[in-house]
This record gives C-alpha cells, structure tokens and sequence, in this order.
C-alpha cells in the first residue's frame, strides 16, 4: 500500500480569509483512490499533478471525499467515471446547507445534483478496501471521513487541520467542538497523521511533529517569495 502527497496543505489565512490551501492524496492499492480533490485555485493543475506521480486521471476508481467543503471537494466533478465514497451524515448536513447556507458557508451543497447523479458509496465506518479502513471524526462537519491506511498512517483532512490543532481548542470552523476534541483525542493513539492543511505528522515521546516543512510560494509580476514553517 502506498499514499502519494498531491499536494501538502499549508496552515495561513489572510485577512480576506482562508487560502484554502488543503491537503490531498493518492493511494496505491486494489484500486486507486483519490482522497479529496483540493480546491478551486487548484483546480486547472490536478490532471497535471497526477500524471506528474505517473498516474491517468481515469485510473482513480474510487474518491473518498472528507467532506464536502470548499476547499477538499470542489474538483469532484473532473473524475465522473469514479465510485464517490461519502458519509450519509455528510450527505444529510449538506442536504440542511441547501436549505439553508448560514448553516455552513464552506459546504458545497451546489454539488448535491452530481453525487444524485454518480456512483455514490454511502459508508460509514469499517474496511473500504483490502488495507483501508474508515473512520468517522465527526466535529469539524457532521461526516467527516478519515482513511487509515495499513503500515502508512491515518488520512485525517480537517479533524486535526495542522500541528496547530493538536492542543486547545479545535480550529474554526467547526460545527460540534466537542465532538471535534473526541475526534482529535482517538487519533492521538495513532503513530503518524496526515493533516488537511499542514504535511504530515509523526508522533515522538514529545508529541507530534512535522516530518517536513510547509511550503508555499507566492509569485507575482515575474517575483518570488516563500514562506516556510
């Protein structure tokens, strides 16, 4: 079983917001599987990124999708020929986003026509795969699904966001604190944890920490800067 970083995610916002900045990843498996699909700003480079692993873009059977956020879902619809993996409760939350946007402004509920119309797989907990197990880490939203890979680590997305969000508080936004601070401490047992907006984490005596540092650069009118953490 092998995971492959499309991209790591990044932890910053601006003043105007989240950058959106998300991590998503490759697993090399029985079948090929994308889990989450970045988000907008990303969206013109992901066939490239996949062919860059040496990978067809028509190759990815199944897309586990985290949650239906802006920033994890929104290039859902560029792999139509793939088996969508979601959990009902995320589907559920999503369906009351439609009805009502001030409930969650990061839901994508204007996705709900394409997964009526796909090979949806409403799972939620258990063996996906030979080697592949979800896990439901309610909190962040309702159905947030993470992927524990056999002899690799646990694909969390947004249940832990960063190395930020280790401790204290979970990070906004987040629907249930609560039940997002129970999430966190079951993933606590595990020995490396790939976040949805940081690189991946591996746990010492210490704690947890960083296997790499975050990255992102920044280009404008033919200049260059590059903050790192």
């Amino acid at each position: 079983m092998e995971v492959f970083p499309l991209h790591t995610g990044f932890p910053a916002r601006s003043h105007r917001g989240y950058l959106g900045l998300s991590a998503a990843y490759l697993v090399r498996g029985e079948r090929t599987l994308l889990y989450d699909t970045l988000g907008f700003g990303e969206r013109e480079g992901l066939y490239a990124r996949l062919k860059a692993l040496g990978v067809s873009p028509e190759e990815v059977a199944l897309v586990v999708v985290s949650h239906l956020h802006f920033d994890h879902a929104a290039n859902l619809d560029l792999f139509p020929w793939a088996e969508v993996v979601l959990h009902p409760a995320e589907l559920a939350h999503t369906e009351a986003v439609e009805k009502n946007p001030l409930r969650d402004p990061a839901c994508l509920y204007t996705l709900l026509p394409l997964l009526k119309g796909r090979r949806l797989h409403l799972a939620q907990e258990g063996r996906l795969l030979p080697g592949l197990f979800l896990l439901h880490l309610p909190g962040h939203t309702p159905g947030l699904l993470g992927l524990l890979v056999e002899g690799v680590g646990v694909l969390v997305s947004d249940a832990v966001k960063s190395r930020f969000d280790l401790e204290g508080p979970p990070a906004p936004p987040c629907l249930d604190p609560a039940s997002a601070l129970t999430s966190r401490k079951h993933l606590m047992a595990f020995e490396r944890l790939f976040p949805g907006h940081d690189v991946p984490l591996r746990r010492t005596e210490g704690g947890f920490v960083a296997e790499a540092e975050g990255e992102l650069r920044l280009l404008w009118g033919g200049q260059e800067a590059c903050l790192r953490l």
